[in-house]
């Protein structure tokens, strides 16, 4: 028969001529059931969804650090017999700028307010001032808000480390004023201010420390996972944010380079160190061709642990009545 039929016949891959064969040679061989060039493999698929929940949890992390710290500002509302009342009380400034205790409009008529202050750690004696209707401003990390209501301005302390501590009254007139945040002071410290490029490069190399170390301990779950570069990543940014850029903040905020161990017991400066710690013990213990999960899933645990301490929870304070302070130089 002159003529062959190809149907139920498997298509055979031509064989490649004895000279010039390679990858562009149109009569290279394909091999039966290979992947279409370019297309991604399961694996990359999981290692980026990894990397995606890193960043996302340390962004959450990252969010819950700016709004649970002692310094930021007191936000909330409170009911009165005269309706609602919102407030924003400031709990951080810089030297030289008065701080600024707030209600927000709207103010419910007949409901009026007064702040009784003193410095913290001093012989002062209370003083009491009526809030009045104005306009506020106040910075944040470099952002401005304005608040328009009642409030007052304490004025300016002149030691770093130096607090207020104050009650904010409330007089809706059904009977004696009360204090919103009943029988606890809100505490409101004073630092130097520090360069915005100086906090944002602390702030981003810390965090992505963090978004490393969980990147590495979801590496570390993985029965083949590749997570030694990722211990390494983790550990030089822990060190160029926690110990570079972070006592250059604290220079700038308190006149001092460091306010931890031995020097002190900061529970940013100890909660940072002992995070180091955990991860160099990684190190040392993934050296080599040596490979020990348990010891990175511990540093990543320590890690979150830190994360989850306020920042600057029993932090720098001075002491008006010594005339010195814990962790700043005045």
């Amino acid at each position: 028969m002159t003529g062959t039929s190809t149907e139920g016949v498997e298509t055979v891959a031509t064989q490649p001529s004895a000279e010039g064969s390679g990858p562009g040679d149109p009569q290279a061989p394909v091999a039966v059931g290979a992947g279409t060039p370019g297309k991604p493999k399961k694996g990359r698929w999981v290692s980026v969804g990894l990397w995606a929940l890193s960043i996302l949890l340390t962004l959450a992390c990252f969010m819950y650090q700016d709004k649970t710290g002692p310094t930021y500002p007191l936000e909330n509302s409170i009911d009165t017999a005269k309706g609602k009342v919102s407030f924003t009380f400031l709990r951080s400034e810089n030297l030289g700028t008065d701080l600024k205790v707030m209600l927000n409009d709207p103010v419910p008529a007949g409901v009026t307010a007064s702040v009784k202050y003193r410095r913290y750690r001093s012989h002062d004696v209370w003083s009491m001032v009526d809030m009045k209707p104005g306009d506020f401003e106040f910075s944040r990390r470099g952002s401005v808000a304005k608040v328009k209501g009642v409030g007052v301005e304490l004025p300016s302390l002149d030691k770093r480390a130096g607090k207020y501590e104050y009650y904010v009254l409330i007089d809706d007139g059904s009977g004696e004023p009360f204090s919103i945040t009943g029988d606890k002071p809100i505490y409101a410290r004073y630092k130097g201010a520090v360069p915005m490029p100086v906090l944002g490069v602390h702030i981003l190399v810390i965090f992505a420390s963090m978004m490393f170390a969980l990147r590495t301990v979801f590496e570390a779950l993985r029965r083949d996972g590749n997570f030694k570069w990722m211990m390494w990543a983790t550990t030089i940014s822990l060190i160029l944010g926690a110990f570079v850029m972070g006592p250059l903040v604290q220079w700038y905020a308190f006149r001092v380079w460091w306010s931890g161990v031995p020097f002190g017991f900061d529970w940013t400066d100890n909660k940072v160190l002992v995070e180091l710690l955990a991860w160099f013990l990684a190190l040392f213990l993934n050296r080599g061709d040596r490979r020990n999960r348990w010891s990175v899933l511990l540093a990543g645990a320590v890690t979150l642990v830190v994360y989850f301490i306020p920042h600057s929870i029993f932090g720098s304070e001075y002491d008006f009545t010594k005339g010195a302070g814990r962790g700043t130089a005045g």
